[in-house]
C-alpha cells in the first residue's frame, strides 16, 4: 500500500503516465501486481481510467487472497482489458491437475488473454493445441477443477501472494517453500 500512496501522491508516477497518455505517447495504461488483491483494488479506487489489468488467476486463487473474487468483478464492470497470468501457479498445480484444465479454467473467466510460461517448443505446441480446441468450461466443470486446486491453496502454492516482507523472513524448507 506504500507504493500505491507514492504513485498517487503529488508528483507521483500516475501524473507522468496520465501526461504521457494525453500527449499520445501511449494509447493504453494499466497495471499489474502479484502480492495482494487489496492493493489492486486500491489502485482501481484511486484511478478509474485504466485500460488494462494483469493479475494472477488460477483454480486455487479463489481459496486464498483471491484476485478473482476481489479484483476481477471491478475490472469487468469497468470494461477493462483483462489479462491473466500464473494459470498453473508456477507449475505448482500441474502435479494434480491437467494443463488443459488449468488453462481452460482461467480462459473460461471473463479475461481477454492469458500470459503463458514455457521453456520448450513442446510446451508451446501444447499451449497452441489447447487454445485451438478451447471450449469454455461449464460451472460444474470449473467447480471440480477448483475443488482439486483448493486442497493445495495457500501461501505454499501461491508464494507470491501476501506480505512479501513476512515471507522473506519466514522459515523455509530446502525447496524454498514457506513453512
Amino acid at each position: 500500500m506504500d507504493e500505491v500512496q507514492q504513485i498517487f501522491a503529488p508528483g507521483g508516477a500516475i501524473e507522468a503516465f496520465v501526461a504521457a497518455k494525453r500527449a499520445g505517447k501511449c494509447r493504453f495504461m494499466g497495471f499489474t501486481g502479484h502480492h495482494d488483491p487489496e492493493v489492486h483494488l486500491a489502485m482501481l479506487k484511486n484511478y478509474e481510467q485504466y485500460d488494462t489489468i494483469l493479475m494472477p488467476l488460477n483454480p486455487a486463487d479463489p481459496a486464498y487472497l483471491s484476485f478473482e473474487k476481489i479484483v476481477l468483478p471491478v475490472a469487468v464492470e469497468r470494461g477493462m482489458g483483462i489479462q491473466g497470468m500464473k494459470s498453473t501457479a508456477n507449475a505448482g498445480l500441474l502435479g494434480q491437475i491437467r494443463l488443459k484444465d488449468l488453462l481452460t479454467d482461467v480462459l473460461s473467466l471473463p479475461v481477454h488473454c492469458l500470459a503463458l510460461g514455457c521453456t520448450t517448443i513442446g510446451q508451446i505446441e501444447d499451449d497452441v493445441r489447447i487454445a485451438q480446441q478451447f471450449k469454455p468450461m461449464s460451472p460444474q466443470q470449473m467447480a471440480q477443477v477448483r475443488e482439486s486446486a483448493a486442497r493445495l491453496a495457500g501461501p505454499r502454492l501461491e508464494n507470491w501472494k501476501g506480505d512479501v516482507n513476512k515471507q522473506a523472513s519466514a522459515p523455509r524448507h530446502r525447496d524454498g517453500a514457506v513453512v
